[in-house]
């Protein structure tokens, strides 16, 4: 790799001068500066459990059935809002520093490259202990980020040219992240699975109190007061160790590889999942959304499998449960969008222990949304909240009694091009040292049964507790 961090070293060096007098004309204090290179097949992707948490922030996210890989190191940049205006002031400020960057992305035709990574919890709140490592809303733009797309590889290297700025100093460190991460040949092995020690949220006291909520919930339905409410639960786990997140990656990417695989580090904390919902892709001036609510679960054959599809095909309560989705994306979106399509073939997503009613929904953005405003409308759905949002967020509070902090929030990414994708954070956890606290959730609509919602959590929550099953392999 000698070879490459040299040659690497010399392009940036150039850059860096070309960079400098283009700078220096516009007298600005301060600029966002990328620059991307291809770098060459390696090993990097054995060390991800290491550098995670090496750094005080990591972040990586993956979809696997399209071969397409990010992963963040450190903080060149933070935009980090609490409260109620989270949204807002995170828009004015990336529209500030749009106007402040400068970078060589215009070398490599057709590629859409990440800068921000981060998220959102799914309300606003005090921290508690639990998630004391994350804000409201947090979104960095990393001092190193590698990206893979299908078969090529980009290393970003992201700082903040100031009047302070030293080329010597630049150069020199940038030559240090590429030895790090290039040259370092320590050898990571895979860690024992993790064993689960003690299991707190499942007991039959617990089932029995999750399940009155329900009631409660349903009261409030049967007396007009809401349509819908999304209720979570939590189970926290006792670890025998801290997870080893290179083989959780694998074993999600084996499992659940047509879902979108995530990790938010940051100081102690790491959040994690494998989420099926895509809340929004935005891409040549156009905006993807998944509406996934309605439930059922995977048959022990195809015949039991497919009975279970078309039985979630006509059940009126998970039709009206997805519909109410649909609807709040429509009316979300169009102040933002037009030309609103649903598409063909998206009636069923079937996951490995879990099935969904799906509709992929499409429409064209206008030039001038705001990608952070537009979020704003459409999040939380009613697939994760319910309806009407703000009323089912009020008692979501009330009645679950604790946090949720990231768990149903956004997880993602995005550039100033107004391009990014952004996920739902389902199908997750925090994990903290060797405690691990899961999450999972169902939408409560007239004639939900709490003993089957019950059980949809169940199967919800395998998508983590599985991690920790050692006959799995």
């Amino acid at each position: 790799m000698e070879e490459f961090i040299s040659l690497s070293v010399n392009l940036f060096t150039k850059f860096l001068s070309d960079s400098e007098s283009i700078i220096k004309k516009n007298n600005t204090s301060s600029y966002l500066v990328s620059f991307a290179l291809n770098y060459p097949a390696s090993n990097l992707e054995t060390k991800f459990d290491f550098l995670l948490k090496l750094h005080e922030r990591s972040f990586y996210f993956e979809k696997p059935d399209e071969n397409f890989i990010i992963f963040g190191m450190d903080e060149t940049l933070n935009i980090t809002e609490n409260g109620e205006k989270r949204f807002s002031a995170t828009d004015k400020k990336i529209k500030e520093w749009k106007e402040k960057f400068y970078s060589n992305w215009s070398q490599f035709a057709g590629i859409v490259f990440p800068l921000f990574l981060g998220s959102i919890k799914f309300a606003v709140e005090h921290a508690d202990n639990d998630w004391s490592d994350f804000n409201d809303s947090t979104w960095f733009v990393p001092e190193v980020l590698l990206y893979k797309v299908k078969e090529q590889r980009f290393l970003l290297f992201n700082f903040i040219f100031s009047p302070e700025f030293s080329k010597g100093v630049i150069i020199n460190k940038f030559r240090s992240k590429l030895e790090k991460l290039f040259n370092n040949n320590f050898q990571i092995k895979e860690r024992p699975i993790s064993k689960i020690l003690q299991v707190l949220g499942s007991s039959p006291k617990d089932k029995k109190k999750w399940k009155n909520l329900v009631n409660d919930a349903l009261d409030k339905i049967s007396g007009k007061e809401i349509k819908k409410i999304v209720l979570s639960r939590r189970v926290e786990l006792l670890l025998t160790d801290e997870p080893d997140f290179y083989t959780i990656l694998r074993r999600l990417r084996q499992d659940y590889g047509d879902t979108y695989l995530f990790i938010n580090h940051h100081g102690k904390s790491s959040f994690f999942g494998a989420t099926p919902e895509k809340l929004a892709k935005m891409t040549d001036g156009r905006i993807e959304i998944d509406a996934l609510a309605g439930s059922a679960p995977r048959g022990k054959n195809d015949s039991e499998d497919l009975e279970f599809e078309n039985n979630l095909l006509s059940d009126k309560k998970n039709l009206n449960e997805h519909n109410f989705v649909i609807d709040h994306i429509r009316s979300s979106i169009t102040n933002f969008t037009k030309d609103f399509t649903i598409l063909p073939n998206s009636k069923i997503r079937k996951l490995a222990n879990i099935q969904h009613l799906w509709t992929k929904i499409s429409a064209t953005l206008n030039p001038d949304s705001s990608m952070m405003l537009l979020l704003k409308e459409l999040f939380p759905t009613p697939a994760v909240c319910g309806i009407p949002k703000d009323t089912a967020l009020q008692l979501i509070k009330k009645l679950e009694g604790y946090k949720r902090g990231l768990y149903s929030g956004t997880v993602g990414w995005f550039n100033f091009n107004n391009e990014g994708e952004f996920v739902i954070g389902i199908r997750s956890a925090l994990s903290l040292n060797n405690k691990l606290i899961a999450f999972a959730g169902c939408g409560i609509v007239e004639n939900s049964d709490p003993e089957l919602e019950y059980q949809e959590t169940e199967l919800k929550l395998k998508t983590i507790l599985s991690l920790f099953n050692e006959n799995q392999d």
